[in-house]
């Protein structure tokens, strides 16, 4: 997610990532593959993703890197905050925001849905 994405502007009509987004990536990088999948989505694309937010039983524990990013049992996470899906969402139509859990942990998500506006 460092690098462009292989495809051409407005080429796709959806994107969904899966916690790609809170994998070790810093805020600067994160808003710069939004912006990717920006490019790549077509006028009314929509772009689903899944993120831990600052409410998981992991945010605040293990080692702190930075930049919301806590590492636990080797796995470093970058939760998100709700300022910073406002953020990204900037110039999307923000459709929802899902909160759920998943595992035994439990790993506490937000599925976010949105769309470039027409």
């Amino acid at each position: 997610m460092r690098d462009p994405l292989p495809l051409a502007d407005s080429s796709a009509d959806a994107v969904f990532a899966y916690m790609l987004l809170c994998m070790v990536l810093s805020t600067k990088e994160i808003h710069a593959a939004v912006g990717e999948i920006r490019r790549v989505l077509r006028t009314g694309g929509t772009f689903v993703c899944t993120v831990r937010h600052t409410g998981d039983a992991h945010y605040g524990a293990g080692t702190a890197h930075g930049d919301d990013i806590r590492e636990n049992g080797g796995f470093a996470v970058h939760f998100f905050d709700r300022a910073l899906f406002n953020a990204l969402a900037d110039g999307w139509t923000l459709n929802e925001v899902h909160a759920f859990e998943e595992s035994d942990l439990p790993c506490r998500q937000w599925r976010v849905t949105q769309t470039l506006p027409r």
